[in-house]
C-alpha cells in the first residue's frame, strides 16, 4: 500500500488554495485525489512530466484538470511530488494553479531548491505528515 505524505510548504499552498473567496479552488483536493487513488507506484513513478531523477527517488510536476472551473490540465493545477523508486511514498511538496487569483506560471529555481531542502530537512526530522484522501 502506498503512503502518502506531505511537507508543511504544501500544506500551506493547499490551505491558501482552500480559503480563496467563493471556493475558487475548492477542488483541488477532489483533483488530487483522483490523479492518485487506485494507481500502482510505476504508475505514480512514470509521469512524463519528470523534474529531477535522483538515485532514489524522482521528482515529478504533475499537469492535473480542475473541473470545477471546466479548465483543462493544461490551465489547471500543478502539483510537485517526490516518488520514492525503492519504497512505496510519495510527498507532496506542492501545489499551485494556473489560472485565477493565486495563479502561478511556475516556481523559480531559488523556489525549487528552497523546497528540496525543505522536503530533504522535514525528511530527515521526520517530521511529514500523512496525506488522508
Amino acid at each position: 500500500m502506498i503512503l502518502f505524505k506531505s511537507c508543511s510548504w504544501f500544506r500551506e499552498s493547499l490551505s491558501s488554495l482552500l480559503k480563496v473567496k467563493r471556493g475558487v479552488y475548492a477542488g483541488v483536493k477532489s483533483e488530487i485525489k483522483e490523479a492518485f487513488l487506485g494507481k500502482t507506484m510505476q504508475e505514480i513513478l512514470s509521469n512524463r512530466d519528470m523534474v529531477l531523477l535522483k538515485t532514489d527517488a524522482v521528482v515529478v510536476k504533475l499537469r492535473m484538470k480542475d473541473s470545477k472551473n471546466k479548465l483543462s490540465k493544461a490551465n489547471g493545477f500543478r502539483l510537485i511530488y517526490l516518488a520514492y523508486k525503492d519504497i512505496e511514498e510519495v510527498v507532496f511538496m506542492e501545489v499551485y494553479p494556473k489560472r485565477g487569483p493565486l495563479q502561478k506560471i511556475d516556481l523559480s529555481d531559488k523556489e525549487f531548491e528552497e523546497l528540496l531542502a525543505l522536503v530533504e530537512a522535514e525528511a530527515k526530522a521526520n517530521s511529514m505528515v500523512p496525506y488522508d484522501f
